[in-house]
């Protein structure tokens, strides 16, 4: 292989997993900030009585909550009926804790965003370097980082199926450095809102979402690739 074909490989495959990864973070946040969501779930975990909130209180909380967490509010200062008494909703560990996913979705926005940019940069970097080969190297590379991903994700979602469990802890362990993620369901608002189950049908759905997009993506590069096969 010359130096110049495999350059193209390297740009064409790089360029593809930045893509991919561009495309779940952004479904991630477009399933985690997804307010019909949470009215579905709340309505089919009957979330009302659990947390001993009226639906108004419960959608006001939600909302508020969301806004925090993309940087929109300031604190968690909430205040709702719970059990017919007004107070703070979250405690204090809940709050130390959503401050701990602030920052972990305001990191992962900000790979996005620049993901976005080198992207760019590497396809333009593709276009120069490949010339008239530009769309069958890109389209090749694209098809081999779906490969990865797809495999990895399959992988993923098995273990999701099997043991949601034990994927849900691990994923916690890798991803905090303390442990205010172990709530008690039987006093913490948060965990009554956002129980296990509730986060199982997210990973589910961003999982098909993911696994979706990413084949749509491989079929047209495939068709690509045998469109400019003899280019």
């Amino acid at each position: 292989m010359s130096g110049k074909k495999a350059a193209n490989g390297f740009l064409a495959i790089v360029s593809g997993l930045i893509l991919i990864t561009i495309i779940l973070l952004t479904l991630i946040e477009q399933c985690v900030f997804d307010l019909n969501f949470f009215r579905s779930e709340y309505a089919r975990l009957d979330t009302v009585s659990v947390t001993g909130m009226p639906e108004k209180d419960l959608m006001v909380t939600t909302t508020e909550l969301l806004a925090y967490i993309q940087g929109d509010k300031d604190n968690l200062e909430i205040r709702g009926e719970i059990n017919g008494q007004e107070r703070q909703v979250f405690n204090q560990r809940e709050i130390v804790h959503m401050a701990d996913v602030q920052r972990l979705y305001l990191g992962s926005r900000m790979v996005r965003n620049t993901g976005l940019i080198i992207l760019l940069l590497f396809l333009i970097l593709l276009r120069v370097s490949s010339g008239k080969k530009y769309f069958r190297s890109w389209a090749g590379g694209f098809l081999a980082a779906a490969v990865i991903f797809l495999c990895v994700f399959g992988a993923v979602g098995i273990a999701v199926w099997r043991d949601f469990q034990v994927f849900w802890d691990n994923f916690h362990y890798l991803i905090f450095t303390n442990d205010l993620w172990l709530l008690n369901p039987e006093t913490d608002i948060l965990i009554q809102m956002v129980p296990q189950q509730f986060f199982f049908d997210l990973v589910v759905r961003i999982l098909a979402l993911f696994a979706s997009a990413v084949l749509i993506l491989a079929l047209v590069a495939a068709r690509i690739r045998f469109a400019y096969q003899k280019v």
